[in-house]
């Protein structure tokens, strides 16, 4: 079911445009205030955006932005946020990997940090 973005999915998309081009950054936000968000995992760690107005093209792949995103789970645990861009360089896809495979709990924001 199709959502608004999250406080935390906000802060994230926000956090990789100030690392990015000023040009790449202002379509990352004009994207952002047109996303819905679906969640493909039940612990919220993948969900797919929707951009209103915009016809994603036929799946042909994705590609990280360029920003790295490290940060702890409120138990500790290490993620790392990946945002994905479509084959058009529209924003698709966020993922946030729990390396030691545990569920996702609660991002801790105190601990994040972009690269």
């Amino acid at each position: 079911m199709m959502r608004k973005i999250s406080e935390l999915e906000r802060i994230l998309i926000e956090g990789v445009s100030e690392k990015m081009s000023p040009g790449d950054a202002s379509k990352l936000l004009a994207d952002m205030v047109v996303a819905s968000a679906t969640d493909v995992s039940l612990d919220g760690s993948r969900v797919i955006f929707s951009l209103e107005g915009y016809e994603s093209p036929v799946y042909d792949g994705q590609h990280q932005f360029p920003v790295e995103i490290r940060l702890l789970d409120s138990d500790a645990g290490e993620l790392t946020a990946v945002l994905y861009a479509d084959s058009n360089g529209r924003l698709y896809e966020l993922e946030l990997i729990r390396w030691d495979g545990k569920p996702l709990v609660s991002p801790d924001l105190a601990t994040l940090k972009f690269y």
